[in-house]
């Protein structure tokens, strides 16, 4: 449970890294490029710390709240889509799309902690 823990607590900083770098991008457009692959591995960050859960999940560890299962689903999907639908739309609202996305996974992740 504490490596669950102790990640959870890094997934929060790198979302939260991510977030502060994404606003960065819209006023520096040079920089979103890197952006994208470090949201990208934030994504994967966050992949990493759900397989986690579900291991210590079938291992009897059970979180404290039941939301906590929504909001590490939250956390886990939120960039993804966001970067799927920015995708398909022009550069200024990719670009919207992005940040709103790194700051959702952001606050999800933050209550994921709160509810685990």
């Amino acid at each position: 449970m504490v490596i669950h823990d102790r990640l959870g607590i890094i997934v929060t900083i790198v979302a939260g890294a991510g977030a502060v770098a994404a606003v960065a991008g819209l006023v520096l457009p040079a920089i979103l490029s890197v952006v994208r692959v470090y949201l990208r591995l934030t994504a994967g960050l966050a992949a990493v710390q759900v397989v986690i859960g579900i291991v210590l999940f079938a291992n009897g560890s059970r979180p404290s709240q039941a939301l906590h299962w929504i909001y590490g689903a939250a956390t886990l999907l939120t960039l993804p889509f966001a970067m799927w639908v920015g995708s398909r739309l022009g550069r200024r609202e990719q670009q919207l799309w992005l940040v709103g996305g790194a700051v959702a996974t952001l606050l999800f992740a933050f209550r994921a902690i709160g509810t685990g």
